[in-house]
């Protein structure tokens, strides 16, 4: 009797493990389906900014020298409605200012700082009327008017400046500069590009993982890598990687970058799939992580540039399509600005935007500069 009430017990305890195996296996299977057919791709948002970003893009066609993208031949010949802009934001914004200050004497490019100006306008056009009022009036000047400030705050307008993730991230990055670097000469796409597009990801990854980022990454100063399905400081998932190797030999895709680049992820006699998860999450050495970004971005440049829709200076449109995937860029005279939200201080981004106010904020400028693609 008591042997059959084992057996018994056996039974069940067997049919119960097998129903588990079985569970487990569904939904691997499942997670698997989802991925190749892109179900777990980030659907994201359009910005509520997005008519700004286009905006501006038009807008710069009033400027000759902008619209050519050539730099001033003098400092004294600055275009006067620039200058008025650049001392309106340096009377009420002087860390602001001072930077589009550098950079243009750096770059010489009315171009870049008219850019940086306009990233400031976003920021400050519901907070700031003063502001905003006096830059608008800069409009169509002809001679620079005296501009005096009123309270000039020595902050800088872009609050995830102040966040302890930003000093995390700035600290890594500057760190990861020589590889950052490097694959931007390998793949042709600016250091700058490549960074405003990885921060998104980073400040993403450390506002998710919060006990990770305090306990690890902010003692250490160190990027955090993505798990899961999406790798590296970049987070690339495993099959964007695979599509973007594909991309390099496939002379019939959209996103073929020409003989040139074909060999540069070649794994000569090594396994692919080994030495491909070796790359996106090694934590000594970052540089395919940055490299396979690039070439993402290099590649979706290279798709809207022969579409006849180029957004090679576009960051708040390649991070946002970095963020979504291949299958939703889509050349347009109009591109969409968005993806995931972000929280950094209680203020929401999203993928596109982040990527846009570090680009023309000048942060880190001195390491990855400012320029007109």
């Amino acid at each position: 009797m008591k042997f059959k009430k084992n057996k018994r017990v056996i039974k069940i305890i067997l049919i119960t493990a097998l129903f588990g195996f079985a569970g487990v296996g569904l939904i691997f299977s499942g997670v698997f389906v989802a991925m190749r057919l892109h179900l777990t791709d980030v659907k994201g948002s359009i910005d509520s900014r997005n008519e700004f970003f286009n905006k501006i893009k038009k807008e710069e066609a009033r400027f000759p020298t902008i619209k050519r993208a050539q730099a001033a031949t003098s400092f004294n010949k600055l275009n006067p409605e620039i200058e008025c802009k650049i001392m309106t934001v340096l009377s009420v914004l002087p860390a602001n200012g001072q930077k589009i200050l550098d950079t243009y004497m750096t770059t010489k490019s009315e171009v870049v700082a008219d850019r940086m100006i306009n990233a400031i306008v976003l920021v400050t056009e519901n907070n700031n009327t003063f502001l905003k009022d006096k830059i608008d009036k800069c409009v169509g000047v002809i001679d620079t008017p005296s501009v005096y400030g009123d309270n000039p705050s020595s902050q800088s307008i872009f609050s995830w400046m102040t966040s302890p993730e930003w000093q995390t991230l700035s600290d890594a990055l500057v760190k990861d500069k020589d590889v950052i670097n490097q694959a931007s000469h390998d793949s042709g796409v600016p250091a700058r590009m490549i960074v405003s597009t990885v921060i998104s990801e980073q400040f993403r990854f450390f506002t998710a993982n919060r006990e990770a980022f305090k306990k690890y990454l902010e003692p250490l100063k160190v990027l955090g890598n993505g798990t899961k399905f999406s790798y590296g400081v970049a987070g690339v998932k495993i099959e964007t990687a695979k599509v973007i190797e594909s991309n390099l030999k496939d002379k019939t895709s959209p996103f073929y970058l020409g003989a040139d680049f074909e060999d540069i992820l070649n794994y000569g006699d090594r396994d692919p799939s080994t030495e491909l998860m070796s790359r996106l999450t090694d934590n000594t050495n970052h540089y395919y992580s940055y490299l396979y970004t690039a070439l993402f971005l290099k590649q979706i440049m290279h798709q809207w540039e022969t579409a006849g829709f180029p957004i090679n200076d576009r960051p708040e449109v390649l991070g946002t399509l970095f963020n979504i995937g291949f299958n939703k860029s889509e050349p347009k005279a109009n591109p969409d600005v968005g993806g995931s939200t972000i929280t950094i201080e209680q203020r929401d981004y999203t993928f596109g935007d982040l990527s846009y106010e570090f680009y023309y904020s000048g942060e880190l400028s001195e390491y990855f500069p400012l320029g007109v693609q």
